[in-house]
């Protein structure tokens, strides 16, 4: 199922500037419950939802998507999904590495509708990933939601955009693969002259990284 956007619940400076929020990063579940307790008061948002809600789990850090995915759950028809967990690697904080970030997800999926979620979106790279995998084992993904985002929620880009995209860079196939990137990450590109130098920008961070 494709999905074009993003449902967001809050902000992003709602959620950052609260006072246990750099503990709920780190990975305590009690801050992380009590961040989403307290930026999240109208829970009947949810009541609509059935299937599974499949947080963007990490074994440690990051505990906000679980907290989120179980207030979700208790105020609906949903139960927590959480055996599908984000296998460790850095997206970095450049447009750039995240454009060439390669998450991956290890864990059994039940053939079911699923509702994935994560803290923030900003490329969607993520959550793309998360719902490639469901659906690659035989789950089906009805929508994603976040607690803060960028500008923009769109997801899944639509044809006309992939258009777009095709028609400015016709080597584009070389860079990437279309069916991976997400509506920010196609904007973004849009917005460059060449893809060469993105692409030389990427190997020198690929070589530091070796490097170091």
């Amino acid at each position: 199922m494709k999905l074009t956007h993003i449902h967001r619940i809050s902000t992003t400076s709602r959620l950052t500037g609260h006072a246990l929020y750099k503990k709920a990063k780190q990975g305590e579940p009690i801050a992380a419950q009590k961040v989403i307790k307290d930026i999240i008061p109208i829970k009947n948002q949810f009541h609509y939802l059935k299937g599974y809600v499949c947080p963007v789990l990490k074994s440690n850090g990051n505990k906000l998507p679980l907290a989120l995915a179980y207030l979700m759950a208790s105020h609906s028809n949903m139960t927590l999904y959480d055996s599908i967990y984000l296998q460790h690697t850095s997206h970095g904080s450049s447009m750039t590495e995240r454009l060439y970030y390669q998450p991956s997800f290890s864990g059994m999926v039940k053939p079911a509708d699923y509702v994935i979620v994560d803290d923030v979106y900003t490329t969607g790279k993520t959550l793309k990933s998360l719902k490639k995998y469901i659906e690659s084992k035989g789950g089906n993904v009805i929508s994603a939601w976040c607690i803060g985002s960028g500008p923009s929620l769109e997801f899944e880009p639509k044809r006309m955009l992939l258009r777009l995209l095709t028609a400015k860079f016709p080597t584009i196939y070389r860079y990437f693969d279309l069916n991976e990137l997400t509506s920010p990450q196609i904007h973004y590109l849009l917005r460059l002259s060449s893809l060469n130098k993105l692409w030389m920008i990427h190997a020198d961070n690929q070589l530091t990284l070796m490097l170091a």
